[in-house]
């Protein structure tokens, strides 16, 4: 009898290695399958509109600025802005499928697999990112993530974590994400022509 519960154990044990193992393996591909960004300058976003403003939302009580969507022949960029005494700490940006954002098994977003991870230890208002529009679907969802601070008199004086206002990802997190569609930001013809 001991024989067969150790061999079930053995069975068991050998089974949820292997899940564990599958697991890290279609979170690997998800993330490599997402679109690549690059960090660039806000001259980058000169002669284009947002075509999606949504608040940075501190502590889920604070507006601390915007994260904005622009859209042009090439590329989509995703702005990051702090607005007053806010400073970027560190962003967590997850731009493409919706139904890949890294969760957890109940749904609540894993900023730490988001594929685009950058710090400022300095502290930044803006940050820009761009991605190929080619490497995003027509409509894709947004996940942008911050670490953020407030300055008074030259010091901190709060930290929080922000999310881009949304939906959010379940009732019980405050994490939120939101959706873009490329063909309701860009129109070539005003981009040639001009409205």
């Amino acid at each position: 009898m001991k024989t067969k519960l150790l061999y079930c154990f053995m069975a068991l044990l050998s089974l949820g290695i292997v899940s564990c193992e599958k697991d890290e393996t279609s979170s690997q591909q998800r993330i490599s399958q997402t679109a690549s960004s690059s960090v660039v300058s806000t001259t980058a976003l000169q002669n284009l509109d947002a075509c999606v403003t949504t608040n940075l939302m501190a502590g889920q009580h604070y507006d601390a600025g915007d994260v904005r969507v622009y859209v042009d022949l090439e590329h989509v960029y995703i702005e990051y802005a702090t607005s007053g005494n806010w400073y970027i700490k560190k962003t967590h940006l997850y731009s493409g499928n919706c139904n890949e954002i890294p969760v957890t098994r109940n749904g609540s977003p894993v900023p730490g697999q988001f594929p685009v991870s950058n710090a400022y230890p300095n502290g930044t208002q803006s940050v820009v990112y761009a991605f190929n529009k080619a490497d995003l679907p027509e409509c894709f969802c947004v996940a942008a993530h911050a670490e953020v601070y407030r300055v008074e008199n030259n010091q901190i004086v709060q930290t929080e974590t922000a999310w881009a206002q949304g939906e959010r990802f379940t009732p019980r997190s405050w994490g939120m994400f939101f959706s873009v569609c490329q063909s309701d930001c860009f129109d070539i013809e005003d981009y040639y022509f001009g409205n």
